[in-house]
């Protein structure tokens, strides 16, 4: 951002002296008050995601749990359709759960706002396509990369990786979903196959330094209205599976939908690199895709 010199930050140790602490909380400060990006309130939804996920201090491997029924596809291409239309971000996407074909229909129906139902049905009103051929134009010229290997080995992961990493400098990888990777070890416990394919995913974001966005889903019950996102998300089963391995946690919670949306909250419950709290979205029931609860276009 800007043209401003950085200074090197030291590597970190385990052990640190508060004076250098201090140097590092004063850098980032700095860095808040020179960064337009930096520093937005979490309630300013895609924004905040755009500088958690690939900030000039993001955290390098985060997971967004989403309920089994709502489906991580959507979610995760609406994230994409922000991130690289209206912030520039390459991305490279592993579809593991459908096509890239049906992936990017998905992405195209989000994009332009229309029914995909009708879209590949072929039955959209003709006063429509317009807004698909906007769409199209817009995402043509993003640098989004996809891959729809099934199934999909942590080792081939890394391959790929590297493969688009050579196409484009690769802003953020994601993977969609966790439940569609092959370990070389099958785990019976649900938990100790996640926190392995959660270590291997890290290594290769520390080894590729590159920013990776893991899409995982959960089945527990709960009441969303007595989870409190900065005390009680932590109990949540789903979550404890993890561990402590990702350096940010995000946690999909729906509230009560209406005629044509259904808000949901995005609870970040653990991000080591910043501030926890809630991203407030909504869902449109026609498209499946995610929007911003402030964004005036909705």
């Amino acid at each position: 951002m800007g043209n401003k010199r950085e200074t090197k930050r030291k590597p970190s140790k385990m052990i640190t002296h508060v004076k250098e602490a201090l140097d590092h909380f004063f850098f980032d400060m700095d860095n808040l008050q020179n960064d337009p990006i930096s520093g937005i309130s979490l309630g300013s939804g895609f924004k905040f995601l755009n500088q958690l996920l690939v900030g000039k201090h993001a955290p390098r491997f985060s997971i967004i749990s989403v309920p089994e029924k709502y489906w991580t596809t959507a979610l995760g291409a609406s994230i994409i359709a922000e991130l690289s239309i209206r912030n520039n971000r390459s991305i490279g996407y592993f579809s593991l759960s459908v096509s890239n074909t049906y992936f990017t229909g998905v992405l195209l129906s989000i994009v332009a706002d229309v029914d995909p139902h009708l879209m590949r049905s072929g039955r959209l009103p003709s006063e429509r396509w317009p807004d698909l051929a906007t769409a199209s134009r817009d995402l043509v010229a993003t640098e989004l990369y996809i891959d729809d290997t099934h199934p999909l080995t942590v080792k081939a992961f890394r391959g790929q990786a590297l493969k688009m990493m050579k196409k484009s400098k690769v802003d953020l990888l994601v993977i969609d979903n966790l439940q569609f990777i092959l370990c070389k070890k099958q785990h019976k416990n649900k938990a100790r196959y996640c926190q392995n394919v959660s270590q291997s995913i890290k290594k290769i974001s520390e080894e590729l330094n590159v920013s990776i966005l893991l899409m995982s889903e959960f089945s527990d019950e709960y009441d969303p209205n007595d989870t409190d996102v900065t005390n009680d998300c932590q109990s949540l089963q789903f979550l404890q599976e993890f561990g402590r391995i990702p350096d940010a946690e995000l946690c999909l919670v729906p509230g009560k939908r209406d005629r044509k949306y259904r808000p949901f909250n995005l609870h970040i419950c653990r991000n080591r690199e910043g501030p926890t709290g809630t991203i407030k979205l909504k869902q449109n029931l026609i498209n499946s895709g995610f929007k911003d609860c402030k964004d005036s276009n909705a």
